[in-house]
């Protein structure tokens, strides 16, 4: 039986008590090191100091934790995850608090990352255009925050930040360091490197990581053929990844980035889980007798950023930056099949993405009688044209003539689309004593201008014509903070999330006139809009930092992609005027998702001297999510999970033994007619070691899964459909090193 919401506050409460409660005296000589976040109130503050749930991960814990990708970077932040495994096309988005893929805002240097786009079997573009080792931190940020960042943070906002020049010099005048290591779980060999140089006024940086490894290893043991395989497929991945950063600081008051990104990766595969096995052989349908594919990605961005400060009337502070993005992904399938005869069939698509954009904020610091005021409010603009293209041929191997294609190629998924949003936004944080209040309010004006040409007309006949569309939101925030004492706080927020109607939910066009059905626009979709609520109790001294969360929120007009078209409900789905069942993208009513999050940390040396260097850290999430309208559970909910953590750092040693422990999903906790499986629990053990062997030269080690754990992450169940479940496994036992020389 499934525990109740108020059950798990209940549990995390009595933790959250017992770590206030400790008999350690408060006068320990621990330091409580705070973290400080820009990503909640656009402002730099503690997260101890915010109305929100925000994780920050460094580049130091990204480093000592091995991380190889996005994945890896938030394996242990309960209550977000990735998914991917089983898949040729790699990590998909992040999911925060149940809600993922494009409902998530991913900036990169406040630059908004490419949209993910998937269309059929062979296309899927995923966001993963991001290197981990050239980051200096990550920012989470849970719940909707549409009034900060508009359009996509429906969910929440995960925010990269690159590395800067200043960052290494300090009192140098040139930095560098190589880093090179390897991963057994896919027999991977990635090397980087930084370059520093310059004075107080003007340094650059340039970062390069290469990769190169093959699939990741699952747990399964079928290396057959066929949907049945539970090994990974096949495939051989490289990536590059290129920065350079120039930041220019004329005087104490004003100072420019100028920044250049080129990201691209290129992976083989040979999908033996798609290949018809001998047995399973039948002269009267298709057999595939082999299926490889190429698929690149490439990402380049520029962008100019200027901060300055100010003593005006109207500011103190001004952030602002321009930026150009251009973004691609190509996927090639190949196959060789048996039909009435033996073909050779190619498949290729296209998904481009081109982001011209500015935005600008500005800050204002004042007092009225007794109260202080932090004022911020700013611009944001945005151009974003989206283009797609699938092109396909058969030939016959024997007499190379060409097969006639029942699908009419080229052709395009959606047409051209040029989208167009402007906002402004302002935001006050007043301090009254103990108490911060922030209310905050932005305006998004979206339109989108489409450009249908021949190509898609003749790639989706009987389609309806496109049409350009446009819609306006306002998004509200209020948020308080109350400093009960020096060592207690409690916070609350309300806050709302918008996304705007995606180009190829309302002008997607398809048509299958063999399978007999096809897809039609909507240009009357609505914006999705939520509506957040989060409760928080915080504890910190000199021995204890803990956190405890509880929200609820709501999801009105979520857009359901490929529904049966409910016009055409009194006909079972199909269209009179050609006899096709037709699907159509639909807003849907109520969704809500609730759940609690606990975060505890603990210095033990203040427990025993022998303890010295020793630090407990424990987080736990649960949510639970319902479609008020059928009564289903949410699937893209994750289950209840925790990591219990034991850190060692003193000296030139440091280490973390970590336990991460998840509950399964049984059918009572997924959606009936979702096909989707269950899958069990489980509690997996890693630990790493990190070793400065000299002052400029150090080493990471880790072991992953120490206990050899059969697996599956309920991200990667909810796409297992008809496959081997094996396939989806998570690798067994396996390690990872990394070494890294400064000089």
């Amino acid at each position: 039986m499934r525990k109740t919401l108020f059950t798990r506050i209940q549990i995390a409460q009595i933790c959250f008590i017992s770590a206030g409660l400790s008999s350690v005296p408060l006068t320990a000589s621990a330091e409580n090191l705070e973290t400080v976040t820009v990503l909640g109130t656009r402002t730099e503050r503690s997260i101890n100091d915010i109305d929100a749930t925000v994780s920050v991960i460094t580049e130091k814990q990204i480093k000592a934790e091995i991380a190889r990708n996005i994945s890896d970077v938030i394996r242990f932040e309960p209550g977000v995850s990735t998914g991917g495994t089983g898949s040729r096309f790699g990590i998909d988005g992040v999911n925060i608090r149940g809600i993922g893929a494009n409902r998530v805002l991913m900036l990169v240097d406040g630059v908004r990352t490419p949209e993910e786009f998937s269309f059929g079997p062979f296309l899927s573009s995923r966001r993963d255009f991001v290197d981990v080792a050239s980051l200096s931190r990550v920012e989470i940020a849970r719940g909707p925050i549409s009034s900060l960042y508009g359009s996509d943070a429906l969910g929440g906002v995960v925010a990269f930040t690159t590395k800067k020049p200043f960052d290494y010099l300090n009192e140098k005048n040139i930095y560098s360091d190589i880093s090179t290591g390897f991963d057994s779980a896919n027999e991977g060999i990635s090397t980087s490197v930084s370059l520093a140089g310059g004075n107080e006024k003007i340094a650059g940086l340039i970062h390069y990581t290469y990769r190169d490894h093959n699939e990741t290893d699952t747990f399964g043991g079928n290396s057959g053929l066929g949907a049945d395989r539970e090994e990974a497929d096949p495939q051989e991945i490289e990536s590059n990844n290129f920065n350079a950063k120039i930041q220019f600081k004329p005087s104490e008051s004003h100072q420019f980035y100028l920044n250049v990104e080129s990201f691209d990766s290129d992976s083989d595969s040979v999908i033996l889980s798609d290949f018809t096995p001998e047995d399973e052989i039948d002269t009267t349908d298709t057999d595939i007798n082999r299926r490889t594919s190429d698929d690149t990605k490439e990402r380049q961005a520029f962008s100019v950023n200027y901060q300055g400060q100010y003593s005006t009337a109207l500011l103190d502070r001004v952030n602002a930056t321009a930026y150009w993005q251009n973004s691609e992904s190509e996927q090639d399938t190949f196959d060789l099949r048996t039909t009435t005869s033996q073909q050779s069939r190619i498949r290729t698509a296209e998904f481009e993405q081109e982001i011209i954009g500015f935005n600008a904020q500005f800050d204002k610091s004042f007092a009225i009688n007794n109260s202080n005021h932090s004022l911020i409010y700013g611009i944001d603009y945005y151009q974003t044209e989206s283009e797609s293209m699938r092109f396909g041929s058969t030939t016959d191997v024997a007499t190379g003539a060409p097969v006639f294609e029942f699908f009419p190629f080229p052709t395009r998924d959606f047409p051209i689309t040029e989208t167009i949003q402007y906002a402004v936004f302002i935001q006050d944080e007043i301090k009254i004593g103990k108490l911060t209040i922030t209310p905050s309010i932005r305006y998004d004006d979206y339109s989108a201008d489409v450009q249908p040409d021949a190509i898609f007309f003749s790639g989706n006949p009987g389609s309806p014509e496109p049409e350009d569309y446009d819609d306006q939101e306002v998004t509200k925030r209020l948020g308080f903070v109350y400093d009960i004492d020096d060592q207690w706080t409690t916070y609350a927020r309300y806050s709302e999330g918008f996304r705007a109607p995606p180009y190829d939910d309302v002008n997607v066009g398809f048509s299958n006139l063999i399978g007999g059905y096809k897809t039609i626009s909507n240009p009357n979709l609505e914006s999705e809009y939520s509506q957040g609520f989060e409760l928080g109790l915080r504890f910190s001294n000199s021995v204890w930092n803990a956190q405890l969360a509880v929200f609820k929120n709501d999801y009105d007009d979520f857009i359901e992609s490929f529904a049966i078209a409910p016009q055409f409900a009194s006909t079972f789905g199909v269209d009179p005027a050609d006899g096709l069942l037709t699907f159509q993208s639909i807003n849907l009513d109520e969704v809500e998702i609730e759940g609690v999050e606990l975060k505890v940390e603990a210095d033990l040396e203040q427990f025993s001297n022998a303890l010295s260097g020793f630090t407990l850290k424990t987080s736990i999430a649960y949510a639970d999510g319902e479609d008020k309208q059928t009564g289903e559970p949410i699937d893209s909910v994750d289950p209840l999970s925790a990591v219990f953590g034991l850190k060692y750092a003193k000296g030139a040693y440091g280490g973390s033994l970590l336990f991460t422990a998840v509950e399964g999903k049984d059918d009572n906790d997924i959606s009936d007619g979702s096909g989707i499986q269950s899958v069990g629990g489980y509690g997996i053990v890693d630990l790493i070691a990190n070793i400065n062997l000299t002052q400029k030269l150090s080493l990471d080690f880790g072991i992953y899964n120490l206990t050899d754990k059969r697996y599956i992450r309920w991200a990667d169940a909810r796409t297992i459909g008809t496959d081997a479940p094996g396939r989806f496994t998570q690798p067994e036992i396996n390690s990872r090193v990394n070494l890294t020389w400064e000089f």
